[in-house]
């Protein structure tokens, strides 16, 4: 991993194109490495890669070292910590010896990237599900009567819920050191005396490496994975809300049709029924789309607040996604941006949950903007692109075994192309595109599917593909809409809503046929699998 990293590092330095980046607070000429795992893929593997961003395209593939392939179902703590026994005493080596380029010893600052499961995983952290569930801060998930008296030093911290009002009482290295000697013989659930939640902060299991909170990047790829698909959730859930069942279902089969002819996109059947990452950000900025038709079923009020959160969400995506470094103002106006998206959010659709990517967006993206000056740069979208590339070529790496595969994509990766390929190039590179230059500007754009079906051009799909996208619409749309219904009973039904005897009974009705409508469709294609399975016997 060593010679790997020093030769990464050495061709951009003889070519003039290695860029320092500053950071605050850190030492000058430093080179800063980004060290990840994500699982995924068609044969479910874990792959961990190294990047380093003292470069124009740290996010491109072609631009990471993938140094180990590991099979795992589930990136939970048990399988990375066998990867780490591996991988982790190389990682420490580079941090803690730095690393010598063109006879020049430089110092080496390791951070962490990866979705919400990795990086707590990888921390010892307990998750999304535990009273502390921030990684960078000691913010409680809720704040209820039990709470306050369990942890009454926390109390007036806030909680998640509150927005960008939430407790920023940060977490130091000092504690994470603390708890990999505390768990360094077992987990929390061997120790004979365990320490209580307000000690531990979540903290259960030996952190696999020590990173600082300041060095974990806050997934700004996995943020807008998450974020775009669940505005589109929230619109039905508002319908819901105020109109009920009947007419939340209606929503769901409008916003279908507008997502396939104005976005379009469609739900994707290998991501469980929703929407790729090409989507999300297409989705992200044609919001507008969506808007229009929440306005013909929902009160002004509620449109109104609507469509200011998606103008916020879309201005965020630029700084989430773009590989740029940005200057003063454009951070101060990100930190605004970022905590009025969630404010609105909280303030105009009261049964939402502030999730932990919502809260890390509103309370902790900016201050890493601040400190490092770009989340791009950062982005997980070379982790990811490894799963396609092996995807695509999993024939030039078949063999007998499932191992063997990986071995030779390993093999091949490190020897097929040298640093600096791209300087062999003679011919003139594309200058990027401006943001949304190659959206419509206009209903008549022959870019959407509406308007090539207007003119009679067709939309650029066969009949047979037409029909499956249609099919997978449809189940998006049903499903959206049974969780929506699911979600407002189950919030009208808590403490912390109060409405008459009716509105619940309303609802509760509406969330009995939406279930009983959700079952039969469960038992007809029960009966219809069994039917062919006996048929084919």
């Amino acid at each position: 991993m060593r010679s790997a990293v020093e030769a990464l590092v050495a061709d951009p330095l003889a070519r003039n194109q290695f860029l320092e980046r500053t950071v605050v607070g850190r030492p000058a000429r430093e080179v800063l490495l980004s060290s990840g795992l994500d699982k995924g893929g068609r044969q479910s593997s874990c792959k961990a890669i190294l990047s380093c961003i003292n470069q124009a395209q740290p996010c491109s593939r072609d631009n990471s070292i993938l140094f180990g392939v590991f099979p795992c179902e589930k990136d939970y703590y048990a399988s990375l910590a066998t990867m780490a026994e591996l991988y982790a005493p190389a990682l420490e080596d580079l941090r803690a010896n730095r690393v010598t380029v063109a006879g020049v010893t430089r110092p080496v600052h390791l951070i962490l990237m990866g979705d919400y499961s990795c990086t707590t995983s990888c921390d010892g952290h307990a998750g999304a599900t535990c009273r502390f569930p921030c990684c960078y801060c000691c913010g409680l998930a809720r704040l209820t009567a039990a709470t306050k008296k369990l942890l009454p030093n926390f109390a007036d911290d806030g909680a998640l819920q509150d927005g960008s009002r939430a407790g920023r009482v940060p977490r130091t290295i000092f504690r994470k050191s603390a708890m990999a000697t505390l768990y360094a013989n077992g987990p929390l659930a061997t120790l004979v005396d365990p320490p209580s939640v307000s000690i531990t902060l979540s903290y259960e299991r030996r952190p696999l490496i020590v990173f600082a909170p300041e060095d974990i990047v806050p997934m700004p790829l996995h943020i807008t994975l998450g974020v775009s698909p669940w505005m589109l959730s929230l619109g039905v859930e508002a319908v819901a809300f105020d109109l009920g069942a009947a007419r939340a279902e209606q929503y769901a089969a409008a916003l279908t049709t507008a997502l396939r002819l104005n976005v379009g996109v469609s739900p994707a059947p290998h991501w469980a029924g929703t929407f790729s990452g090409r989507a999300c950000h297409k989705i992200g900025r044609r919001l507008e789309a969506v808007c229009d038709v929440f306005d013909g079923f929902v009160p002004p009020a509620r449109a109104t607040a609507c469509r200011r959160a998606c103008e916020f969400w879309a201005k965020l995506l630029p700084v989430l996604n773009r590989a740029a470094t940005f200057e003063a103002p454009e951070r101060v106006t990100f930190r605004r941006q970022a905590t009025e998206f969630v404010d609105v959010l909280r303030s105009s659709f009261e049964w939402e949950r502030i999730t932990p990517k919502l809260h890390i967006l509103a309370c902790h993206a900016a201050d890493w903007l601040e400190r490092y000056g770009s989340l791009g740069l950062f982005a997980e979208q070379g982790l990811e692109a490894w799963h396609g590339h092996f995807n695509q070529n999993a024939t030039v790496y078949a063999v007998g075994s499932f191992l063997e595969s990986y071995v030779r994509l390993v093999q091949r990766e490190a020897v097929s192309r040298g640093p600096g390929e791209s300087a062999f190039n003679r011919g003139k590179r594309r200058a990027s595109a401006a943001p949304n230059a190659r959206c419509a500007k206009r209903p008549s754009d022959m870019r959407t599917a509406r308007a090539r079906e207007a003119a009679g051009l067709g939309t650029r799909q066969s009949d047979f593909c037409a029909a499956t996208s249609s099919t997978n619409a449809d189940k998006w749309a049903t499903n959206v809409y049974l969780a929506a219904v699911s979600n407002i009973v189950t919030y009208r039904a808590g403490p912390g809503y109060a409405a008459g005897p009716a509105a619940a009974a309303s609802a509760a009705e509406a969330a009995a046929a939406a279930e009983n409508e959700a079952l039969l469709e469960r038992a007809e294609a029960t009966c219809l699998d069994a039917l062919l399975e006996e048929w084919t016997n």
